[in-house]
């Protein structure tokens, strides 16, 4: 039995991480460590090294992090190596092992821990928060996901003015990756892959300001669209 609990005023657990891991990932892991935090009102830190004997929160990316393929066993490695967008997910006493197959792999085996949680997918579009708990309990198990039958899953954000737009201009200034981070963010935590972006006045792969969207996507591993007009110019 895996136990997050509060001890003394501490957060017993770490998330860790090969300081070589992908840094979408890691971006993705500090959401899942602030939903730790929406649930118990502390943040586990993250380190790069794996603690004996400490509830810890390992995860990878295989043919990325040396560290996650040092803890994972190797037949369950095999079964998840070069598949897409599959993860392993273990616990197993003090440890969780998360290992993705690829980026969006380890990224959805990262929220899957939220959801067992009992994190809603929509926790920051839609301000779901959870209720406060001193500590959480996860039964040991060992659980591989099945590659996606559907291999383009996502949103188009479609007839965006007057609400969303002028919803973005308000908060974010446009639709630029301070806007994105969050619609990847839902899109990723539904387990999708995939964004037709705005299209009405808006033009996503210099809109970011810069290319800062597209580098955003890039790093998430959000697959793009385009409209019409934007490869046309």
């Amino acid at each position: 039995m895996f136990k997050i609990a509060i001890e003394g005023g501490n957060l017993n657990l770490l998330f860790v991480c090969d300081k070589n891991e992908l840094s979408g990932v890691k971006k993705i892991a500090d959401k899942v460590r602030k939903d730790v935090q929406r649930i118990t009102g502390l943040e586990p830190e993250i380190v790069n090294s794996a603690e004996e004997n400490h509830p810890q929160v390992l995860f990878g990316t295989l043919g990325v992090s040396p560290l996650i393929e040092k803890e994972l066993d190797s037949s369950i490695a095999e079964k998840i190596r070069g598949k897409r967008e599959v993860y392993a997910f273990l616990v197993k006493d003090s440890k969780i092992i998360i290992a993705g197959s690829d980026k969006r792999g380890t990224i959805y085996g990262l929220f899957h821990l939220s959801e067992l949680m009992g994190i809603s997918p929509f926790v920051d579009w839609a301000d779901i928060l959870p209720q406060h708990q001193e500590s959480l309990e996860l039964e040991n198990t060992e659980f591989i996901s099945k590659e996606p039958s559907v291999k383009y899953r996502g949103f188009f954000i479609n007839d965006e003015w007057p609400a969303c737009g002028n919803w973005c201009n308000h908060n974010f200034g446009g639709f630029n990756a301070k806007m994105y981070e969050h619609v990847f963010e839902l899109l990723l935590r539904l387990k999708g892959n995939y964004l037709w972006p705005a299209m009405w006045a808006a033009r996503f792969s210099d809109d970011g300001p810069g290319l800062a969207n597209a580098e955003l996507a890039d790093e998430l591993g959000v697959i793009m669209g385009a409209s019409h007009h934007e490869p046309c110019c």
